[in-house]
């Protein structure tokens, strides 16, 4: 696994906060993560895992050692070596993800205290041009 980027926001990401990733897929790509984690207890609470090979977005959450039931996004609009912009904002009930600012999908909330999602990171194939973390208004 291929680190990229991580970034700790001790005061929690949850609710009311986008991360916005800007970057393209190399040409060799085959997939990459975007993993929103509880820094504490190794839990993801919203793995989003696009992958090239099976042009499928596969989403979940890793909580008590074990992965819950995978929800796939069968839109699938990113390309080899073509630049993206993907925004992951999340409200009270779910992670919301943009994809060049078209919404292809919203994952529900399974980590019960959200104030516990403290980190983010992104690993595998993509090269990133920018991560941004803003506070939204709820």
């Amino acid at each position: 696994m291929a680190l990229r980027f991580e970034a700790s926001c001790p005061d929690g990401l949850c609710p009311g906060w986008s991360v916005i990733l800007k970057g393209e897929t190399p040409a060799e790509a085959s997939k990459f993560e975007i993993n929103f984690m509880c820094d504490r207890d190794d839990k993801i609470a919203f793995h989003f895992n696009p992958r090239f090979t099976e042009s499928d977005i596969i989403c979940n959450s890793y909580m008590a050692n074990h992965w819950g039931q995978e929800e796939r996004c069968s839109s699938f609009p990113l390309g080899i070596e073509e630049p993206f912009q993907i925004e992951i904002y999340s409200d009270n009930d779910n992670f919301h993800v943009y994809i060049d600012e078209t919404k292809v999908m919203q994952y529900k909330h399974r980590v019960e205290d959200l104030k516990t999602v403290t980190k983010v990171q992104v690993v595998n194939d993509v090269n990133i041009s920018s991560l941004e973390i803003a506070k939204k208004h709820l």
